[in-house]
């Protein structure tokens, strides 16, 4: 007995999962590429996609991102964090979330994940201001975007948080520079002690070299405030 050919939605999601940056984490334009080269009209992926949604095999956490639910590319439901980074370009795990996973902090101390990023975020839905950030409430999880401007953005690796897991991150010098530029006075300090007590793991040329970009990058004013305030260099 001959096997039934794949139905056009399921060719469409193996070829998503070949071709999409992000595999299980995709948007509608990533989908109408992969379903050109099915042949598919952008009207019918279209299509596809909203039958896959309105049949709980694709999730759509915010319009034109998609999210592909197990037995799909994985085992498990895709983490609310990765969903975060690729839900706007460019961004990076970042903060406390990043400290922890480079085991320079035991646990943060806020029950939210942080995400770098210099998009400006104008959703509607479960997403508040906080400042400058935005905070996405979203599958049982606070996600923090941070704003940062895109010159910010470097440092960054690719980190495998599990086994189906893969984000970018800034590494533990980034890091640590990111926390002696936050404004609560106690950050500066809260550094120095992570530097000493990690010392054989930090790369401290890496470390001056990421300080002096990003105090070139500063506006002088902002410079000279940081000057001013008697802020200590981490070296």
């Amino acid at each position: 007995m001959m096997e039934s050919a794949p139905s056009a939605s399921l060719r469409l999601l193996q070829r998503i999962l070949e071709t999409a940056p992000a595999g299980r984490v995709f948007t509608s334009q990533e989908a109408v590429v992969a379903g050109a080269e099915l042949d598919f009209t952008p009207g019918h992926t279209y299509k596809l996609l909203t039958q896959l949604v309105d049949r709980s095999l694709l999730d759509r956490p915010r319009g034109r991102l998609y999210v592909m639910k197990p037995p799909f590319g994985g085992l498990m439901p895709v983490r609310p964090l990765v969903i975060a980074v690729h839900a706007v370009t460019p961004a990076a795990v970042s903060g406390d979330t990043a400290l922890v996973h480079w085991g320079l902090l035991e646990q943060a101390p806020l029950h939210e994940e942080v995400v770098s990023t210099p998009a400006r975020i104008h959703w509607g839905g479960d997403v508040r201001s906080d400042g400058a950030d935005r905070l996405w409430h979203f599958d049982g999880s606070t996600i923090r975007f941070h704003h940062v401007r895109a010159s910010e953005m470097f440092g960054i690796v690719t980190v495998r948080l599990d086994s189906e897991s893969v984000v970018p991150m800034f590494d533990r010098e980034r890091c640590l520079i990111e926390l002696k530029s936050r404004p609560e006075p106690e950050a500066t300090r809260w550094a120095e002690e992570i530097l000493r007590e990690h010392a054989s793991d930090i790369d401290r040329a890496r470390l001056r070299q990421y300080a002096a970009r990003l105090e070139a990058d500063r506006p002088r004013a902002a410079s000279r405030r940081g000057r001013s305030a008697g802020t200590p260099a981490l070296a």
